[in-house]
């Protein structure tokens, strides 16, 4: 009877440290694993929506067709993310533009213009982004748009990855929309599960 119970306990105690360790950090786990264990399509969607609610047509959560000439269709600037301690997007924020760009087109219908980071914006010691406006440079600029979409993220030890896009007047320099997400991670051995706040 004894021997049962011990059995029984046993079984219970090491049910409960793989409970535990699905509810624990992931720490030093990479960021792509990470974003491996991710839905991305219908996060960075949702965001594309978000940013273009309220534009004309955009973010009503039903897709429309976009019409395939050019005639009418807002064009963009949008830059790979980039990471907020290095400013060099990695494969990640590769990764995370390129969603980020079919998302913009597919929920608002945008015409997107690939940026680069560094040559458009730039962080000031506030941590705000603000663009390049060098009058030389307007001059020479191809890729005159009149907003563009910048994104950015921070990996943190503890299993949290932070987004951050911002919708930003080129004329002005202005954020005229930006949306935030937070995803916390939760790992147990090979398994990674996450919440999206």
């Amino acid at each position: 009877m004894t021997s049962r119970v011990i059995a029984v306990l046993l079984c219970c105690s090491l049910l409960t440290g793989c409970i535990a360790g699905l509810q624990g950090p992931c720490s030093g786990k990479p960021l792509p694993q990470l974003l491996d264990a991710t839905d991305l399509k219908p996060l960075f969607l949702d965001m594309a929506r978000e940013l273009c609610m309220d534009q004309p047509g955009g973010g009503s959560g039903k897709e429309q067709a976009c019409r395939h000439d050019a005639t009418g269709r807002q064009t963009v600037l949008v830059t790979d993310f980039v990471d907020l301690r290095t400013l060099v997007p990695e494969q990640s924020g590769l990764l995370m533009g390129e969603l980020m760009r079919g998302s913009l087109n597919q929920a608002c219908c945008y015409g997107i213009v690939q940026a680069e980071f560094g040559k458009h914006f730039k962080l000031s010691d506030s941590g705000l982004i603000s663009l390049t406006r060098r009058v030389k440079e307007i001059g020479k600029d191809d890729y005159m748009q009149p907003e563009a979409i910048v994104g950015t993220y921070s990996h943190l030890n503890n299993g949290k990855v932070l987004l951050f896009v911002r919708r930003i007047d080129t004329a002005s320099g202005h954020v005229v929309k930006m949306v935030t997400r937070e995803l916390d991670y939760a790992c147990g051995g090979r398994l990674i599960t996450y919440g999206v706040r």
